[in-house]
């Protein structure tokens, strides 16, 4: 689908002022007003990313109950039990309350529920479950929010709940002991774009400062040493969860991503190794397509409780058998994956009118629950709609997974159906929802309604943005270095993306599985560039000039440094 190009408005009089106030190379301010830092001091925050200023935990709603009552919980020794989710985040979230609570010497056991058996969340069968095993307290990791029911039972039976989250919340809140929420509409803390495993580790920061009588001592300070061997799982669950990389989130994944690549933690070193990443510095992009897609696999097909044992491991042995488990349900959800995608793919291509469609949405009786997510993503990538799918059970319960487009926001979209809907839950761009079979049509009425009144037809265009335009001949290692400074790239800090015209195309070829490889010329100037999977634009070159949307990178191969365009869109002539 043919993007549209968006360059961002330069704000000359303010770059200037920044760059010479700062002595911050004016390209590298644009980038940052671009990404809507606008202050001296916005920059030269962001590009130190200490960890020196973090939030004061007690800024979160409810932290100061929750660290009372675990302060009470470890004093009467009691039994304490962390509830998470099936997801890397979950699981991330879990490993560290896990890890923690074992440190400061507390009795302490995790429950990953079962995707398919117990579903999202924490559930009343569970909760009995775990009375029998004697808990007196239950802390939700990544999940809980929107649990009435069970914190109600668990409440009946005699069980406190404190539950720490992230997840949009319900008008009514359930009657938990303290709810741990950065989004909900109470709270004062600076920052809402925490990961479920980043409010986890808020929650082990106050009971630090609880533990050693600083609580409450200014609104910004450093991380607790203690905590800071546990920045690796805040990395893989923040990213895996694409959580904004920017404010608090940034300075934790940052330093994060250099304890992942050292790989001191035994089950990091295990799942590196079964990845071919030994030895490997990991990204942003590692997790996401490599570390993560494992991890999550085993809570989409099976038990997620092999990815706590993974990251909670000390025995090299157990680290190496968890991830070669983690590796294989990854390649066996691969292939479910496939089968599901391109039957979605058919079904859409004979059932649906796409030019008049706003929602996408399918269900079947024959879709792993599990993997319907990942498949909703693609389709939204491919037609650019916000997705739903569906798989529903022989009980006629469907449950699905929702994504959706910059513009719509998928929480208070399904808000807008919820009549329709057994239960959801979710953020601005995934969901999950619980529906019965027969309101699935009704539903999709609903649901194509409320995307059109809420979007523009422009909305339904993808968007490339545009940090300004580049010369070749400006390209250097300098410069490059310059913008390594602005890692890690994500959500909310994505890569510079540059506009390079009328350039010449020398020698393009096909390298891989179907990369595209060219040199790119512009005056006297040339520089090599890359398309990831664009080899299906080899034979459209010819003398005409082109313009090219890029990200410039470092290259290094062989010990020999270089300078190589990333392609992000190609604009041919008369397009």
């Amino acid at each position: 689908m043919q993007r549209l190009w968006i360059e961002s408005e330069q704000d000359f009089k303010l770059e200037d002022y920044i760059s010479k106030t700062s002595q911050i190379n004016p390209l590298i301010v644009r980038i940052l007003i671009n990404r809507g830092i606008k202050t001296i001091e916005g920059v030269r925050d962001f590009l130190t990313a200490s960890l020196d200023e973090l939030y004061n935990p007690f800024l979160l709603p409810d932290m100061k109950e929750a660290v009372e009552r675990i302060g009470l919980a470890i004093k009467s020794g009691e039994k304490i039990l962390i509830y998470g989710d099936y997801d890397v985040d979950g699981v991330t979230a879990t490993a560290l309350l896990y890890l923690f609570f074992k440190e400061i010497g507390c009795e302490v056991s995790y429950y990953i529920p079962n995707r398919l058996r117990d579903g999202y969340g924490l559930g009343e069968d569970a909760v009995c479950r775990i009375k029998e095993q004697g808990i007196d307290l239950i802390i939700t990791a990544d999940c809980g929010t929107t649990s009435h029911s069970a914190v109600k039972k668990a409440k009946d039976l005699g069980i406190d709940v404190i539950i720490t989250d992230h997840h949009e919340p319900p008008q009514i809140l359930p009657e938990a002991y303290a709810i741990v929420n950065p989004n909900r509409i109470d709270s004062v803390y600076p920052f809402n774009g925490l990961a479920g495993v980043g409010v986890a580790l808020k929650l082990a920061q106050g009971i630090a400062e609880g533990l050693h009588g600083t609580e409450g001592q200014g609104s910004r300070k450093p991380i607790e040493p203690m905590l800071h061997k546990y920045l690796d799982l805040v990395a893989l669950g923040t990213v895996a969860d694409i959580s904004s990389l920017t404010g608090e989130n940034r300075k934790l994944v940052k330093e994060g991503l250099k304890l992942l690549s050292k790989a001191d933690r035994k089950g990091v070193a295990a799942l590196k190794r079964v990845s071919n990443l030994d030895g490997c510095d990991i990204s942003v992009g590692t997790i996401g397509f490599t570390l993560a897609p494992r991890i999550n696999a085993a809570g989409r097909l099976d038990e997620a409780n092999v990815g706590v044992m993974l990251l909670t491991t000390t025995s090299e042995e157990e680290a190496i058998k968890c991830a070669k488990i983690l590796d294989g349900k990854n390649r066996e959800r691969q292939m479910i994956e496939d089968k599901i995608l391109n039957e979605a793919m058919e079904r859409i291509e004979s059932e649906i009118d796409i030019k008049h469609t706003n929602a996408i949405v399918l269900s079947s009786d024959k879709w792993h629950q599990g993997v319907i997510g990942i498949i909703a993503s693609k389709i939204v990538d491919r037609y650019y709609r916000p997705t739903i799918l569906i798989s529903v059970n022989e009980n006629g319960i469907g449950k699905g997974s929702a994504r959706s487009i910059p513009n719509f926001h998928l929480y208070q979209g399904l808000s807008e159906c919820q009549s329709y809907l057994e239960a959801f839950g979710g953020h601005k761009y995934a969901a999950g929802l619980s529906i019965r079979k027969e309101n699935i049509d009704s539903f999709s009425e609903r649901i194509n309604n409320v995307v059109a009144s809420s979007l523009k037809k422009d909305d339904f265009i993808p968007k490339l943005y545009i940090d300004g335009e580049l010369n070749v001949k400006d390209l250097n290692f300098n410069l490059l270095k310059e913008i390594e400074r602005l890692e890690p790239f994500g959500v909310g800090n994505p890569e510079p993306v540059f506009a390079i015209t009328d350039a010449e195309v020398l020698y393009p070829k096909i390298v891989g599985s179907n990369h595209l490889k060219f040199k790119l010329r512009q005056g006297n100037a040339g520089a090599d560039a890359i398309g990831f999977n664009m080899g299906k634009f080899v034979d459209r070159f010819n003398d005409d000039k082109v313009d090219v949307a890029v990200t410039p990178k470092l290259n290094e191969w062989q010990g020999t440094l270089t300078v190589q365009m990333k392609i992000k869109d190609i604009k041919f002539p008369g397009n």
